[in-house]
Parts: C-alpha cells; sequence; structure tokens
C-alpha cells in the first residue's frame, strides 16, 4: 500500500483534539497516549462521564482539568497534560490544537464541529461518514478558502480504497472497480434486532442498525465514488455473492461496469475490501501478475481483508500534519449520494429518523438517479407526506422537509 506523507517537518508535538469518545474514539485516545510525536489530547465529549471512561480505559485515571476556558485548555495542551471538553463550540479559541479530528458520526453535530474548526483555519480529519457523504464538497470548499486541509481518514473502508487505488496506479495498472466486502446484509434490520449485538461490541444502537441494513456501506461507497470518480452501480443492483477466488470473473460476469463502486456479499472477504485492476499492457504484465497469484486477468483483485480504524487513522493525522493532501480529490460536482428507501410500510403523517433508525436505510445511488430522492442523511428532517411502501425510494415530494434545519440550509447551498 502506497504510504501516508510522513515528513520530518511536521509538529513533533502535535496537538489534537479528539471529538468524541464513542468506539473509535476510545480506540484513538489509547493510541495517541502512546504515541510518539503526539500531545496527549484534549478529549470532546458532550457525557463528561463517557469521556472520563475513555480516558481511563487508556491508562490515565485522574483527570488533571474539566473545562472549557480555551486558556486553561491551552495551558494543558502546552503541558502536555489531557483535558476534557464537554462543548465543543470552545476549540476554535484554544491556542495549540493544530488538529480536529471528528468521530462521532452524529449528523448536526458533527457538522458543526467541522465547519467550526475549518472557519478558524484548523485541519480537520473526519471519520464521520455520514457527514461526508451528504456535505463532503461544501467542507472541502469551506477548507480551502480557509487554508487548511479537510480528510476522511486512513481505517475505514473508503480510506482504504482510496488507498488501494492509488497503489493500483504506482503500480502502473488501471482501477477500475471498488468493491466494499460485506459479509450479511439485512435491510429491514431494526433497532430493537441491533440492541443485542450493539451490547456485545459497545457500540451504539444506531451504529450498529446502520452497520446491519447496509447504510453504512452505502455511505461509506458514496464517500468512495465522490472521491475517486467511480459511480455507483444502478440502483437497486444486488451485493456479488463470490469468492476471493473467483470474484474477478463474477463481478464483470454479473454486469458491474468498468468504473463502478459496489459490494460483494457473503464469500471468504471477511471485513475486507477490494479493487479489481486490468493492466494495458497485458501480453508483457499477465505473466508477471499470474506469478504475482493474481490470476489470468484480464481483471487483477488487489485485496485487503481488513481496516484497522483507529489504528490506521493516524497514518491520516501524521500525513496532514506534515502538510501532505487529504485522501482523494473532488469532482467539481457530486457523483453519489445515499438516499432513503422505506425500511417497512411507511404512513402519511409519520416522522422519518434517518440513519440506523426504524423507517428507513440508505442506497448508494448516481446522481443521474437520485436528483428526485431524498438524501438519508436530511431524512431525520423529512415528515411524510403521503404512504410510502416498503422497499421504495423516498421521494423529495413525498416529504415536507424541515427547511429551517441546519442541514438541509447547508445541503440547499452546496
Amino acid at each position: 500500500m502506497h504510504r501516508p506523507v510522513i515528513a520530518a517537518d511536521r509538529p513533533t508535538d502535535a496537538g489534537v483534539a479528539i471529538v468524541g469518545a464513542g468506539f473509535v474514539g476510545r480506540g484513538l485516545i489509547h493510541r495517541l497516549l502512546r504515541r510518539r510525536g503526539f500531545k496527549p489530547p484534549l478529549v470532546v465529549n458532550r457525557d463528561e462521564g463517557r469521556a472520563r471512561r475513555a480516558l481511563q480505559d487508556a491508562g490515565v485515571h485522574e483527570v488533571p482539568l474539566v473545562s472549557e476556558d480555551p486558556d486553561l485548555l491551552a495551558n494543558a495542551l502546552a503541558e502536555g497534560l489531557p483535558a476534557i471538553v464537554t462543548d465543543a463550540a470552545v476549540l476554535p479559541e484554544v491556542p495549540g490544537i493544530d488538529l480536529v479530528v471528528e468521530v462521532t458520526g452524529a449528523m448536526t453535530y458533527g457538522t458543526k464541529v467541522i465547519l467550526d474548526a475549518l472557519r478558524a483555519g484548523r485541519h480537520v480529519v473526519s471519520m464521520n461518514a455520514e457527514v461526508d457523504a451528504l456535505l463532503g464538497h461544501h467542507l472541502e470548499k469551506v477548507a480551502l478558502d480557509s487554508g487548511a486541509t479537510y480528510t476522511i481518514a486512513d481505517g475505514d473502508q473508503p480510506g482504504v480504497l482510496l488507498r488501494m487505488i492509488d497503489e493500483a496506479r504506482l503500480l502502473g495498472l488501471a482501477p477500475t472497480i471498488a468493491l466494499n466486502c460485506k459479509r450479511n446484509l439485512d435491510p429491514h434490520q431494526s433497532p430493537e434486532d441491533s440492541r443485542p449485538f450493539a451490547e456485545r461490541d459497545g457500540t451504539s444502537v444506531e451504529m450498529t442498525t446502520a452497520f446491519g441494513d447496509g447504510t453504512k456501506m452505502h455511505i461509506e461507497n458514496v464517500v468512495t465514488a465522490n472521491l475517486s470518480g467511480l459511480v455507483p452501480a444502478p440502483l437497486g443492483t444486488p451485493g456479488i455473492r463470490t469468492t476471493l477466488a473467483d470474484v474477478a470473473q463474477d463481478v464483470p460476469g454479473s454486469g458491474i461496469r468498468d468504473g463502478s463502486v459496489h459490494f460483494t456479499l457473503g464469500g471468504d472477504f471477511g471485513g475486507g475490501v477490494l479493487v479489481l485492476a486490468s493492466t494495458p499492457d497485458p501480453e508483457f504484465d499477465g505473466p508477471y501478475l499470474r506469478y504475482g497469484k493474481l490470476g489470468n486477468g484480464p481483471w487483477y483483485p488487489l485485496f485487503r481483508p481488513y481496516h484497522l480504524i483507529h489504528m490506521e487513522a493516524i497514518l491520516t493525522m501524521e500525513q496532514v500534519l506534515a502538510g501532505g493532501p487529504a485522501l482523494g480529490s473532488r469532482n467539481r460536482d457530486p457523483v453519489a449520494t445515499c438516499i432513503a428507501v422505506a425500511k417497512r410500510d411507511l404512513r402519511a403523517g409519520e416522522h422519518l429518523d434517518g440513519i440506523g433508525g426504524a423507517t428507513c436505510y440508505g442506497l448508494g445511488a448516481a446522481t443521474t438517479e437520485s436528483g428526485d430522492l431524498l438524501p438519508i442523511g436530511l431524512a431525520a428532517h423529512a415528515q411524510l407526506r403521503r404512504d410510502v411502501p416498503i422497499d421504495r425510494p423516498i421521494g423529495l415530494d413525498d416529504v415536507e422537509i424541515e427547511e429551517d434545519a441546519e442541514l438541509v440550509r447547508l445541503y440547499r447551498i452546496a
């Protein structure tokens, strides 16, 4: 894999604010406290108790400071002491923060944190794919205008796929199809179905539901699409049931076109990701690729069987702090949207509950197909005007949208 840019002139003791102390934030805090070149982080969480537990799990049993005072927080950073912040609104006023890392997965809250940081000229590494799928282009523009860097992170599937696409090009290959590997999928999975798994894994019920019903995977594919130029397969195209041995034949044989981002189901991929690539010189390269155990072509599977979330996110943080680029570069306009689909028969007057809820799930769609459909990222701000049957995409004309909601306003101007 192509390694991130890590330069000697990055800040030797970088000040980082980690926004979110859940599953991913907890892992990042633990890792940063053991990583050379980083000061102990400011841990930002609306629930002080959760922030304390994350620090305790990382080995910090006495938290020196809990404050919203910018000067006190700056002193803590300067002295190399961890601190807890419950109000993220103070972050732009705190000197000494080189980087803000957003890991909440919350839509409105996460968007505000990212925008406030970028407008203050702070670099942002985001593991909030939900926000990026809806507003990534807008966030990148704000970053550009303020001289900051906004980027998604290594460790999540989109970041890993973008690295693999880059690797394929460095090898002289042409990446043509990116695949997110999904083991199981039940688009009708409810929060109640998810609760036992959430308790087992230490994740939120909403996150677990979004994993199980496929929304998270489709959001990730939309992020990948908008950062690579690859386009989701036609709306409703089922996942490809295949194995690693057969994927190079089965995916093109299923009708998935070059230039697509899609997904596999089942098989022996685990939680991996995969890029199918071709060579412009098959007669010469073919024997070498076959010798390298990539098969007989014309499609060659570059497969990675894992993604390590917070462990790899630090690679992106290092890259940004060293003055390196964001992961991927967007086209002028989005090429994909994650749209909302009815999870059950819905009735006029119902309020939708959005990502990880009981009323709808998300599907990735090319913007050429999604122009009159409701983005899943706005679903929590929508009320049905009419009945919508199960598994039907929800149209913009099916809903009344809260136009004064901040996410809606930003989406309209993006």
